[in-house]
């Protein structure tokens, strides 16, 4: 199980990173600039969390792999993204599969060190979402998980699941899968229809 959980993290990591890499493609930047962007994504989340667990030193400072994996990706898509003629729905489909993969991976490592189910599960959220978050402001937008849409909420139900299907008892690789299913059947239909959360409206 430790194998699986460690090759889905690097997947994770590479995805992610993709999505950063793509992001600074929209913006132009240079190959350093794909680097950053790339390893802001890819491990701002888990960086977060392994900080806010004292799970230090952080999951890339022990393992040099997943700086390996970041870089990979980022030089890959420097010279292949402008060859996709929709960054911008690679880059929304990039970010879901990374989401959903990294949520689950946060709230299995919180869970490792023994804290409250509603702590893994805001781990998992963390572990998700802040990298995206940090990929937005570098790149000068507002972040996805601040905006309409149904983003954090898929987080959370990818990890809720995964907690709940692990507390039953379920082994192996079953939690895993259906936590991704969740967090996709969540996140997905938002992307392909547009669904959003309520905002605020003035009562003025």
């Amino acid at each position: 199980m430790g194998s699986v959980i460690y090759g889905l993290d690097l997947l994770g990591t590479f995805v992610f990173a993709i999505s950063g890499a793509l992001a600074a493609a929209r913006k132009q930047m240079d190959i350093f600039g794909f680097l950053v962007v790339a390893m802001a994504v890819a491990v701002g989340g888990g960086t977060v969390r392994d900080l806010v667990l004292g799970a230090g030193p952080v999951f890339w400072v022990q393992d040099a792999n997943y700086l390996y994996v970041v870089a990979l990706a980022a030089v890959f898509t420097f010279f292949w993204a402008h060859k996709v003629s929709s960054r911008f729905t690679l880059l929304v489909w990039a970010d879901a599969f990374g989401l959903a993969l990294f949520a689950l991976i946060g709230t299995q490592k919180a869970l490792a060190f023994g804290v409250e189910p509603v702590i893994a599960i805001l781990m998992g959220v963390v572990t998700g979402t802040f990298g995206g978050m940090i990929r937005d402001v570098l790149c000068g937008e507002v972040p996805l998980v601040l905006r309409r849409e149904i983003y954090a909420l898929a987080a959370v139900t990818g990890s809720a699941v995964f907690w709940g299907t692990v507390t039953l008892g379920l082994t192996g690789v079953f939690p895993l899968i259906l936590g991704f299913v969740a967090t996709l059947a969540v996140r997905g239909p938002a992307i392909v229809f547009g669904w959003s959360l309520p905002v605020y409206g003035s009562r003025g």
